[in-house]
């Protein structure tokens, strides 16, 4: 576990996805895994990618789908990257690599909700052609921005890096600001950027997902290992990847969130299932008693599902702490053999998203893959 534990993210810059993720192509759009095809996607994707092709001036079916995590880049909820699509930038200091996910558009009307429209798309011209470079003619001011720092420091302030990344965001805009004006980004855009952030205060949750893909990507490719190195749901079905079995998807259908407007609710959708896997999310959830009465736990049942994680992983984070649980390591790398052996799966926070396109998020839940994920790829090894 070694080199996951060693990974140090830097976010270095926001970038047009054709630029900068590997393998993309002007026709290509990346949704949350496992990959499917258009016949198969479930209606609230649908939707989504047939926004996100819209938009990208691409007819839906001339468009080819891509898993998001096969391509090295992260698709939160039911978001999409498409070629034009601005994306974060998150570097490993010392190995170079790196992984991406599309800018945080907020909660409300958005592509990442399922939601379409002028309103959306605004939304979307509006990162793409202002937010994107002010950012990363800031980065490059920096030289960089290190967000193992912010993530540690997060923890200790409240938040648990997946539903809740109120604290981290605060710290990145704080960093951001002078750099902003001494790259002399016009002073309007500064007030607009600004404003945005201070709406939007799960902004950080992009360069999460990036830095959990990137984490566990440190092992990927380990002949016979059993560590799950991705992790996703696209609203049909939920599916993982173990370092030991090469780029094979195992897949079952997905489980429907629980929580408490759970009516309505349609299957869990998104890549953000990786960062539990990481040591973040509800893995950490006693570090963030916010977030408590949005998925109806108490601090005995936050403390109960951090030792479940505990259970069926491999490392303690060495930097990544939580400070009501004495400074415990946040548990990281999940373990498909221990899984299967205890019966114990993953619980992931996440958000609720109505199985009608159109009608946006319901509120917060707890879900977990199924265990037949973790039995068809201990079968193949």
């Amino acid at each position: 576990m070694d080199p996951v534990l060693a990974c140090r993210p830097r976010l270095v810059g926001v970038k047009r996805a054709l630029d900068v993720v590997p393998g993309m192509r002007p026709e290509l759009i990346l949704h949350a895994a496992p990959p499917t095809s258009w016949d198969d996607l479930s209606p609230l994707l649908a939707a989504s990618l047939d926004g996100a092709a819209a938009f990208e001036g691409l007819s839906p079916r001339d468009a080819v789908l891509g898993a998001a995590q096969d391509f090295g880049a992260m698709a939160g909820g039911a978001g999409a990257i498409t070629a034009s699509t601005p994306v974060v930038v998150v570097e490993d200091a010392s190995s170079g690599r790196r992984a991406f996910h599309f800018l945080m558009e907020g909660f409300g009307r958005t592509l990442i909700l399922g939601m379409t429209g002028d309103d959306v798309f605004d939304r979307l011209r509006y990162l793409r052609d202002e937010v994107a470079p002010a950012l990363d003619r800031a980065l490059d001011e920096l030289g960089g921005i290190d967000c193992d720092e912010i993530i540690v420091e997060a923890l200790r302030r409240g938040d648990e890096l997946h539903n809740r990344n109120a604290a981290a965001t605060s710290m990145l805009a704080e960093q951001l600001a002078p750099a902003l004006a001494r790259a002399r980004v016009a002073a309007d855009v500064q007030e607009r950027l600004f404003t945005f952030l201070r709406g939007n205060p799960q902004f950080f949750v992009a360069v999460s997902l990036a830095a959990s893909k990137l984490m566990l990507d440190a092992l990927h490719g380990v002949a016979g290992s059993t560590l799950v190195t991705a992790m996703g749901a696209n609203g049909r079905e939920c599916g993982i990847k173990l370092a030991g079995t090469g780029d094979r998807w195992f897949t079952a259908p997905a489980e429907v969130p629980y929580g408490a407007q759970r009516d309505g609710a349609g299957p869990a959708c998104g890549d953000s299932l990786l960062v539990e896997c990481a040591g973040l999310g509800a893995s950490v959830l006693p570090a963030a008693p916010a977030l408590w009465p949005a998925l109806e736990v108490d601090e005995r049942r936050a403390c109960e599902l951090y030792e479940r994680a505990c259970a069926i992983t491999l490392a303690r984070h060495p930097r990544y702490r939580v400070p009501v649980l004495d400074d415990a390591g946040a548990p990281v790398g999940v373990d498909a053999r221990r899984v299967v052996e205890t019966g114990t799966l993953p619980v992931i926070d996440i958000v609720m998203i109505h199985r009608e396109p159109g009608r946006g998020m319901l509120g917060l839940g707890l879900t977990s893959p199924p265990l037949a994920c973790f039995e068809q790829a201990l079968a193949v090894l």
